[in-house]
């Protein structure tokens, strides 16, 4: 279900301690990122408990948990993200190269699409 929403508690970045409703894609992706936790998984007994954070972890689940932020701050806003161009997509110009700027039809003339144009 493309609607489906999740509650998440976050452990890092600008919503800490706070339980926040959010898709469940995006609950996933902050749980994998070890920056939120799902406030109704209760631990089993015969659950390993999970193992402490390295610095580089822990500064990895920062950084994710101030993007997914940032991005959501963003939408809010109406502030567009800026799209690169796909690879491929596009010509780069040339240091040296230049363009043609002379106009299509002298000055003063312009052809719309019900003329027909004169061979």
């Amino acid at each position: 279900m493309a609607d489906e929403t999740r509650q998440i508690q976050v452990l890092l970045g600008p919503y800490r301690d706070h339980r926040l409703t959010v898709s469940a894609a995006d609950a996933d992706a902050a749980i994998n990122a070890h920056w939120a936790v799902d406030p109704f998984h209760v631990d089993a007994p015969d659950e390993e408990p999970h193992p402490p954070l390295t610095d580089e972890e822990r500064t990895a689940a920062f950084e994710a948990a101030q993007t997914w932020a940032q991005a959501q701050w963003d939408a809010a806003q109406g502030v567009a993200a800026a799209k690169e161009p796909p690879a491929g997509q596009g010509r780069a110009k040339k240091p040296d190269e230049k363009r043609d700027m002379a106009p299509e039809e002298p000055a003063g003339r312009y052809t719309t699409r019900s003329q027909q144009q004169k061979l």
